[in-house]
C-alpha cells in the first residue's frame, strides 16, 4: 500500500512540473464543480415539465422490484475502484475527467431536448450522494432518463481500466447493473442503449482534442 501511494505521488509530482497539465487538470476540476451548482435547480424543473410515457416492450415484461441497494453496490464499488486505478496515471486522469464533464453536458442537453416521464411501475431510486450534490433535497427526481447516467459511469470504467481482466469484470457488472435498472424501472431500455453511445463519443472527442 505504502509504495502504491508513493509512486502515485511520483507521477503527479513529475505531471505537475508541466504547466499544461496543471491548467488542465484545474480546468478540468473547476468545470465539474459548476455542475453540482446547477444541477439541483436544473433537475427540480425538469422534474416539474411534462413528457411523454414510451412503449417499452421490454419493461412490460419485467416486474418492478425495488433492487436499489445491488444498483448502488455496483455503482460506487466500481467508481472508487475506478479512481483509485486512474490515480496512478494523472494524464489518464485528466482525460477521464474531461470525457466526463463532457458527457455531462451531453446528458444536460438530451434531458433538456427528450421530455420523458417516467416509465409505468418506477419504482424510487433514492441515492443519498446524488440528492445531496446533484438532484437537491425538494423532491424526489425520476425524470432523470435520456440517457443513464448509471450505465455511463459503467463505460467509463470499461474504457479506462487497463486489464484485460477488470474490463471483463466491468461489462459483466454493467450487463447485470442494465437489468437491475430494467427491473426497477427507473430508466426505459432506450436510456440504457444509448448511454454508450454519448459516453464513447464524449471519451474520443476529449482524445483527439488532447492529441492535437
Amino acid at each position: 500500500m505504502k509504495g502504491f501511494i508513493n509512486s502515485i505521488r511520483g507521477a503527479w509530482g513529475e505531471a505537475w512540473k508541466e504547466s499544461s497539465f496543471r491548467l488542465s487538470f484545474s480546468l478540468a476540476i473547476l468545470s465539474f464543480s459548476v455542475f453540482p451548482w446547477k444541477a439541483a435547480t436544473y433537475f427540480q424543473w425538469v422534474q416539474q415539465r411534462e413528457g411523454i410515457v414510451l412503449n417499452d416492450f421490454i419493461l412490460e415484461h419485467i416486474p418492478a422490484k425495488n433492487v436499489s441497494y445491488p444498483i448502488f453496490s455496483i455503482i460506487y464499488c466500481t467508481v472508487i475502484y475506478l479512481i483509485i486505478r486512474l490515480l496512478a496515471t494523472p494524464k489518464t486522469f485528466v482525460w477521464f475527467a474531461w470525457a466526463f464533464n463532457l458527457e455531462t453536458v451531453f446528458r444536460f442537453l438530451t434531458i433538456y431536448l427528450v421530455a420523458l416521464n417516467p416509465p409505468l411501475g418506477i419504482v424510487d431510486l433514492h441515492d443519498p450522494v446524488a440528492a445531496m450534490f446533484i438532484y437537491g433535497e425538494n423532491m424526489p427526481i425520476t425524470k432523470d432518463l435520456f440517457f443513464s447516467g448509471h450505465t455511463a459511469t459503467m463505460v467509463f470504467a470499461c474504457y479506462f481500466l487497463p486489464l484485460k481482466k477488470e474490463k471483463i469484470l466491468v461489462i459483466l457488472l454493467s450487463l447485470i447493473l442494465a437489468l437491475l435498472l430494467l427491473i426497477q424501472h427507473v430508466h426505459y431500455t432506450i436510456d440504457i442503449v444509448m448511454a454508450p453511445l454519448f459516453t464513447l463519443l464524449a471519451i474520443g472527442i476529449i482524445k483527439k482534442l488532447i492529441k492535437n
